[in-house]
C-alpha cells in the first residue's frame, strides 16, 4: 500500500472493518454457548450480532466511498474493493448463522455441543489470522504468508470437525427433518472459516499483483 492521506484512511477504515466482523463473531459466539446452556442472553446476544454487523456494512460503504474518490492507483481499486466485500460476507455468515438460531430453534443433541463451540472456535480462530495477515501488510511478506497459512490451516481443522459433526449426526436416531436442521446448522459455522480462507486466497492474489 501507498502512504498518502487517502490510502492511510483506507487502511484505518479497513482495520476497523475487521473489528466490526469480528464483534460479529464475538457476539455470536456469546449466542451459541448460551443457548447451548438455555440461557435465555442468547436473544440479546443475537441483536448484537446484527448490531455488528450492520456497522460492518457502514464501514464497507466508507471504505468503497473512498477507493471512488481516488485512494490507490486505479489498477488495485477494484482489489480493495472486493477484499472488502469478501471480508463483508464472514459477518453475513456470522448473521446467517444467528437467524438460524433464533429462526429455528433447533434441538441441539448432548453429543453434538462440545462440537458446535469448538467448530465456531476453530472459524474465529481463522478470521483472527486473517486479520493477522493485514496487520503485518507492511511487515515481512514471509510473515503474511505465514498468517495466511494459518487462516487455512484452522480452515481445514473447522472442515474436519463439520464432516464429523454430521456424521454423528446422520450415525443418531433423530429424525430426518431434525437431522438436516442440524446439518445446516453445522455447515452455517463452518462456512465462516470458509469464507476467511477464501479471502485470504483473495488478499493473497492482491500482494502477488501488488509485488509484480
Amino acid at each position: 500500500m501507498l502512504f498518502d492521506r487517502k490510502e492511510r484512511e483506507v487502511e484505518k477504515l479497513f482495520l476497523q472493518h475487521f473489528t466490526e466482523v469480528g464483534n460479529a463473531l464475538t457476539h455470536l459466539q456469546t449466542l451459541l454457548d448460551c443457548y447451548l446452556k438455555g440461557d435465555k442472553e442468547f436473544k440479546n446476544a443475537s441483536m448484537r450480532v446484527h448490531e455488528s454487523e450492520h456497522a460492518a456494512d457502514q464501514v464497507k460503504e466508507s471504505i468503497e466511498a473512498m477507493l471512488y474518490q481516488g485512494a490507490f492507483m486505479p489498477i488495485n481499486r477494484g482489489d480493495y474493493i472486493i477484499l472488502a466485500e469478501f471480508i463483508d460476507r464472514i459477518a453475513n455468515e456470522a448473521e446467517i448463522t444467528a437467524n438460524m438460531i433464533i429462526l429455528t430453534r433447533p434441538q441441539i443433541p448432548d453429543f453434538l455441543k462440545a462440537d458446535l463451540m469448538v467448530l465456531l472456535s476453530k472459524s474465529i480462530e481463522s478470521f483472527n489470522s486473517l486479520r493477522e495477515a493485514l496487520l503485518m501488510l507492511h511487515a515481512d511478506i514471509d510473515k503474511v504468508k505465514a498468517a495466511v497459512d494459518r487462516v487455512v490451516a484452522f480452515e481445514k481443522a473447522a472442515d474436519v470437525i463439520e464432516w464429523e459433526g454430521i456424521k454423528k449426526v446422520f450415525k443418531s436416531e433423530l429424525e430426518l427433518a431434525h437431522k438436516l436442521q442440524l446439518r445446516e446448522l453445522i455447515n452455517d459455522l463452518a462456512a465462516i472459516s470458509d469464507q476467511s480462507k477464501d479471502t485470504a486466497e483473495r488478499f493473497g492474489i492482491m500482494l502477488v499483483k501488488q509485488a509484480l
